[in-house]
């Protein structure tokens, strides 16, 4: 029961070093792969998923995020803040924006899904754009004709439809790391603690939602669907982008980006990716992309990309 999943504690490892936190997981006392001085448990509770009215309007809008490593921290943190921001800036005077709030470390996605169905049943019609496992949650609602049969259409933004490769390897156990032993795994494993330091990522359960290779739920036939991929390669020259985009989000994804660059051989198709979610896995859904120069965090927040949102939509 949904009720039971949200409201019993559940237990946050945070791994000091001299004193500064420097690798965090939930739920899953991991086998440390680096140097740490203690570790400190402490309780975290998930939050009640809500829906939230940002802006009203005739036509309406749902907003779905993706995971978010801060949302220990805080519930709407600056990844959330920041997308609702965009939008709301962005949205034409008659759209009305609606935000779907949810626990996206631990709940299960099952779960969360009919929390949505439930608080949109009063509800004509409606578009959804959603970021990352967003749209991962998003098929367990379409499952349900009475919500299905509402949408207008979709955008899923970095949504990986057939998962990601480097949610294996944020989930990968620490013995991996003492058996292969070379300075390309040293680096990787740099990587991945400067990726969590920096919130790209924490060590959570819903992380295996995003396996590469997951089987997912179908879309029914007759619901319009746009995918919004975006691919990590800036340069000296796009560096008004960076600055458009949030610092923090952008290292972090940009040390993810590096374990995948460095984990896979130079042909792969992984290589292209946005930081999180590979341009193929992005793309793996209906037969209409919008790619992007930009990070899996750009998808959600920076403003060309949200303008471009409401033209698709036709809003």
């Amino acid at each position: 029961m949904l009720i039971v999943s949200l409201f019993f504690s559940n237990t946050l490892y945070e791994y000091k070093y001299k004193g500064v936190v420097i690798f965090r997981s939930l739920d899953i006392n991991i086998n440390p792969f680096f140097e740490y001085s203690e570790v400190k448990k402490r309780k975290w509770k998930p939050f009640a998923p809500k829906l939230i009215k940002i802006k009203d309007g005739r036509k309406k809008l749902i907003l779905i995020h993706g995971i978010s490593p801060r949302e220990i921290d805080e519930e709407i943190d600056f990844y959330k803040e920041n997308m609702i921001n965009a939008f709301k800036e962005e949205c034409p005077e008659d759209v009305g924006i609606y935000f779907f709030l949810y626990p996206s470390l631990n709940v299960p996605l099952e779960e969360t899904a009919k929390k949505l169905v439930e608080l949109t049943k009063n509800f004509d019609n409606f578009y959804v754009y959603a970021h990352s496992m967003g749209g991962l949650l998003l098929r367990y609602a379409l499952q349900y004709v009475n919500f299905s049969k509402k949408v207008n259409m979709i955008v899923f933004a970095g949504t990986p439809h057939l998962g990601s490769p480097l949610a294996q390897l944020c989930m990968v156990d620490g013995n991996y790391f003492k058996i292969f032993q070379n300075r390309k795994i040293e680096l990787i494993k740099v990587a991945l603690v400067m990726a969590n330091f920096f919130k790209g990522y924490i060590v959570a359960p819903n992380y295996k939602y995003l396996f590469f290779g997951n089987s997912y739920l179908e879309i029914p036939d007759g619901v319009k669907v746009v995918n919004f991929v975006g691919h990590l390669d800036f340069s000296i020259s796009d560096f008004d982008k960076i600055l458009d985009t949030n610092i923090p989000s952008f290292i972090g994804l940009y040390f993810l980006k590096y374990v995948m660059d460095n984990f896979f051989p130079e042909n792969s198709v992984f290589l292209e990716n946005d930081g999180m979610v590979p341009v193929v896995s992005a793309q793996a859904c209906g037969e209409t992309n919008v790619y992007f120069k930009a990070t899996h965090a750009d998808l959600a927040m920076r403003r060309d990309i949200i303008k471009k949102v409401f033209e698709v939509f036709g809003l």
